[in-house]
């Protein structure tokens, strides 16, 4: 513990928490534990004496201290990748003038130059060419896997919204509308959250000072909202403008950036709540640059009697009845109630009366279902599984789920077959073949004596083939080691080689015998 900023073994269960209700346990910030576990990276610590990387505290700092590090350590590296605000290097890829974006529009794919492979332009899908970036330094090799998968996950999701950014048809609002925002009717879609159509959003115009912001599309429906509290108060007393955590149709994390770069475009935000892994932590806010706010203490104005409308509180929930403030940790003398309820006041049943418990989400829900994540079995609400994929009747975390770019089925990661001729994952033997067949197809060079595919170009050589349907020569492509093996079915004239020549004069067809020829 010497070694950590824990603050003691207190300070590794605020940061880390191992909790256990109702006979399930789970951990806070696991991803980030996995990565400052690593006992390679506290060898370094002690023989270096920088202690920066084991001491990262929140889920934001680490993406922006892997991101900087990562950029840093391809520095030497010959090619350079630009892609949004990142300058990445690599030893093959190179973008060009577009900058990865795709000349088709495909928002969910990078285009790139690859320097092995005839210094020709492709695209590549965005997590996928963002993890080749990373291998590509030494430093991107020493990450763990969860911690790779996740800033993949993370690039490809920012990268998806950068290249919808300009999201014409769709259009910001910043009001009291909170009933529209929690109207099933009003929505696009599935938001999967629990206080929708309860009728509980008055508790935003009642107790608290607050705004709705939402994102309509051309069709004027909402496809994205929030919260935002207009004053919100650090330790220090600076007051920020801070949105809660988004929700968007069928979860989309896309649509929750987008939301939020309008805000930030707009000026209407100073941070907001992270958008993708580690939303549910109360401490986990970012300001407008990326920067992490998890060491702040926040609090708000609460003004709540226990009989008043109160909608469910993902940050703000730590309410001092007395003081009315909700702080989004716990005050140092403690706190009257919980503000994480879906009972609708404080005067409701309790969470654990006949509701279960989602030990992914940390919360109580109406039903829930196992899941697995990284190997362990852990439940989750029925109606909030956008983290999880379904595998033959089994629902396993993103994190744990590969997709097969021939078919686009998903399957655990590791099940799948590797093909040494894409460097590719598959879900199986089929899709391997014809990804096979097709990459060969599209970048290997066709031998036309043979009927097959050469990888090297320069394996390959030309003859002429003799053509009785056009009575005409026709170039065709063959292999330098089969016209040295059956050299004697090939004639030499002039430099080329030719498979039949005239009987009579033993010349190519088109040659016609002269005094000179046939001296």
């Amino acid at each position: 513990m010497l070694y950590y900023n824990f603050n003691g073994l207190e300070g590794f269960k605020a940061r880390y928490g191992l909790v256990e209700h109702n006979g399930e346990k789970s951990r806070k910030n696991k991803i980030l534990l996995a990565y400052v576990k690593q006992p390679s990276l506290f060898k370094q610590a002690v023989e270096t004496g920088d202690y920066s990387l084991i001491n990262i505290a929140s889920m934001s700092e680490l993406k922006k201290t892997m991101l900087d590090r990562i950029q840093q350590s391809g520095e030497s590296l010959k090619y350079e990748v630009k892609l949004i605000n990142y300058t990445f290097r690599s030893s093959k890829f190179e973008t060009d003038e577009y900058n990865g974006l795709c000349e088709d529009g495909d928002p969910r794919a990078c285009r790139y130059i690859n320097h092995n492979n005839g210094n020709r332009a492709f695209k590549m899908k965005a997590g996928k060419f963002f993890r080749s970036l990373i291998l590509d330094t030494e430093f991107g090799q020493t990450l763990p896997e969860q911690v790779l998968n996740w800033l993949c996950e993370e690039f490809a999701a920012e990268w998806q919204t950068f290249t919808l950014s300009t999201f014409p048809e769709n259009k910001l609002y910043v009001n009291d509308n909170f009933a529209d925002i929690y109207d099933s009717s009003r929505c696009n879609g599935n938001f999967h959250s629990c206080m929708t159509d309860e009728d509980f959003y008055t508790y935003y115009q009642d107790s608290v000072k607050a705004k709705a912001a939402y994102l309509e599309n051309e069709d004027g429906k909402i496809i994205a909202r929030c919260v935002i509290f207009p004053e919100v108060y650090d330790e220090d007393g600076k007051v920020w403008r801070l949105a809660e955590r988004q929700y968007s149709t069928e979860c989309d994390d896309v649509l929750k950036r987008a939301l939020v770069d309008a805000l930030i475009r707009g000026g209407h935000i100073d941070g907001y709540k992270k958008v993708g892994a580690g939303c549910s932590d109360t401490r986990e806010f970012v300001d407008v640059n990326g920067n992490s706010l998890a060491d702040k203490k926040f609090y708000i104005d609460c003004d709540l009697e226990t009989y008043d409308t109160l909608s469910y509180q993902d940050s703000f929930r730590f309410y001092r009845y007395n003081d009315k403030k909700a702080y989004n940790y716990v005050p140092d003398r403690g706190y009257s109630y919980c503000l994480d309820t879906t009972d609708g006041s404080l005067d409701g049943p309790d969470d654990d009366d006949g509701d279960e418990w989602d030990s992914y989400h940390q919360e109580y829900v109406s039903e829930v279902t196992t899941v697995y994540v990284n190997g362990r079995e852990e439940t989750c609400n029925v109606y909030d599984l956008d983290d999880f994929y379904e595998i033959n009747g089994t629902y396993y975390h993103e994190s744990d789920v590969s997709h097969c770019d021939k078919c686009g089925s998903r399957y655990l990661s590791g099940k799948g077959v590797y093909s040494k001729i894409t460097d590719e994952d598959y879900c199986c033997e089929e899709c391997l073949r014809e990804a096979e067949q097709i990459y060969i197809q599209q970048n290997w060079y066709y031998s036309d004596y043979e009927q097959t595919y050469y990888e090297d170009k320069n394996d390959l050589t030309t003859y002429l083939h003799w053509d009785w349907s056009i009575v005409s020569y026709v170039e065709k492509t063959i292999s330098k080691y089969s016209l040295d093996k059956f050299s004697h079915q090939f004639h030499l004239y002039d430099g080329f080689y030719y498979d039949r020549i005239n009987p009579q004069t033993g010349l190519p067809y088109y040659v016609e015998e002269t005094e000179d020829v046939a001296a």
